[in-house]
């Protein structure tokens, strides 16, 4: 009993056993990054048949729409394969930023104020541009605080209830009783800032520049960590020049949301796994989809374990697994509190899902079929109904689309937890049935920003940095002026969410 070993983990077997069983692991290991890939190819042909044959109410546009948006996504995941054999084998992955990016001097470190009075001063420009926008198309609203109101409190979003929340919280009679399937942390914020304030629509006004301003220092220090300044920057620029980026300063939780998820993913990258638990569970307390935090952060956690154990073997190896199992439960504290909330309030732990349903007729679904109904619908309002195809049919299409092509185009060069959580954050917000905002939800996506920047990016040589200028021109101008256009629609009152 004395030979009894504390330290004794599966992991830790696994990895000792394919380390002194090479002979026999070697197949695997010459072809993983093909027996892999055919596996994805497999599941997304068996789950394509599957729907095929048991979905309803089919059309042709809609099945060649279906298919090509799996066969897009499962062609991501194949082309990360090998980049994560790497990665989860403890390999360092390359990284682009060059010693001179980061002085070691004190006079040049991080210039954390220097981009956050930029997006600071981008976000003041844009609601002045909306305010103008505003004026002309509708006239003037008696004051400059009623205008903006007009602007960014439009009942038919979900800006309405996240004030209602802040103001009488949750409730079980009338229409608001319906709020419950917002989450608290935003609405918690605006109570607590209307002790200096008085005004909800101030409050949150305020909360979404200053998270703003500081989500685009952390997207910047975090794209630095696999790029140079001038993409870090760019990455930044991404983050704030998409179309739907104009929520940010909407009454809504996407600033908040992308300032917490941007944070989990720096302390991840750090390996401070107890802070990314926290901003975890706090992304996970402002929008449902928090929860796919646990994909990177588990991504990450495999890495650094499959390290320790090399470096150290067996020692310390338990109390390394104990500590990221403990952390990935203060992770998914954040879903539980707000499952909490549902049973507090209506004695029902998933109430929200029965309202979603409801009121929103929306339920967990598969992407590849919602973009088919995008598409669907798209056509069919052509003529009938522009506002809705122009406005909402149209921009989700190119969003889902857009976010797949750009996916495929950087699955090499992403780090395998960003390319994981962008697919599993892309299949879980487009998986909503009846989805009437994926362009909202996706520039939430921090990995957007991120992957636009690798894909502008160049090598040292002057030939590559100047077609890099010129793609990352063209994307930006591309942005902006679908931004502006996407501004126009939405004060013109647009089918836009």
């Amino acid at each position: 009993m004395a030979d009894v070993r504390l330290q004794w983990s599966p992991l830790g077997d696994i990895i000792t056993y394919m380390e002194t069983n090479s002979k026999k692991t070697g197949f695997f290991k010459a072809h993983a990054a093909e027996l892999i890939s055919a596996l994805i190819l497999l599941a997304a042909l068996g789950l394509f048949g599957y729907r095929l044959f048991t979905a309803e109410d089919l059309t042709v546009r809609g099945v060649i729409v279906a298919a090509f948006c799996l066969g897009i996504f499962a062609l991501g995941l194949m082309l990360a394969v090998p980049a994560a054999l790497r990665f989860f084998g403890g390999e360092e992955l390359f990284t682009r930023r060059s010693v001179g990016d980061r002085s070691g001097r004190r006079s040049r470190l991080h210039p954390v104020l220097g981009v956050m009075l930029c997006v600071l001063t981008a976000r003041v420009l844009l609601i002045a541009v909306a305010y103008i926008i505003s004026v002309i198309s509708k006239g003037y609203h008696g004051s400059v605080m009623r205008t903006l109101q007009d602007v960014w409190l439009k009942l038919d979003t979900d800006a309405p209830h996240y004030i209602s929340i802040a103001e009488n919280g949750y409730v079980t009679e009338g229409t608001d009783m319906y709020n419950i399937v917002f989450l608290p942390l935003f609405p918690a914020l605006i109570r607590l800032f209307n002790f200096l304030f008085r005004d909800s629509f101030v409050s949150a006004t305020v909360i979404n520049i200053l998270c703003s301003a500081a989500a685009g220092a952390v997207i910047y220090e975090l794209a630095l960590c696999d790029t140079g300044r001038r993409s870090a920057r760019f990455a930044v620029v991404f983050a704030f020049a998409l179309p739907a980026a104009i929520f940010y300063a909407a009454p809504m939780s996407e600033a908040l949301f992308v300032l917490l998820s941007a944070s989990t993913l720096i302390a991840l990258r750090k390996e401070k796994f107890w802070l990314a638990a926290v901003f975890g569970m706090l992304a996970s307390l402002t929008r449902s989809v928090g929860f796919v935090m646990a994909v990177p952060f588990a991504a990450e956690a495999v890495r650094y374990a499959v390290k320790k154990y090399r470096e150290n073997g067996k020692k310390g190896f338990a109390g390394t697994i104990i500590k990221l199992v403990a952390c990935l439960m203060i992770l998914a504290l954040g879903t539980f509190l707000y499952l909490l909330i549902n049973k507090l309030v209506w004695n029902d732990w998933f109430k929200f899902m029965e309202f979603q349903r409801e009121n929103w007729y929306q339920h967990p679904g598969w992407f590849f079929e919602t973009a088919a109904t995008q598409a669907n619908e798209l056509v069919a309002s052509f003529g009938a109904d522009n506002e809705a195809a122009l406005g909402l049919w149209l921009p989700n299409l190119l969003y889902i689309f857009g976010a797949l092509v750009l996916f495929i185009s950087t699955a090499r060069t992403l780090r395998t937890s960003y390319a994981l959580y962008y697919a599993a954050y892309f299949a879980v917000v487009c998986g909503a049935t009846w989805l009437l905002s994926a362009p909202r939800y996706l520039t939430a996506l921090v990995v957007i920003p991120l992957a636009l920047a690798h894909l502008c990016e160049s090598r040292d040589d002057g030939v590559a940095i100047g077609r890099a200028r010129a793609k990352t021109a063209i994307v930006t101008v591309v942005l902006l002026v679908s931004q502006l256009l996407y501004l126009i629609m939405y004060i013109n009152e647009y089918c836009i969410y």
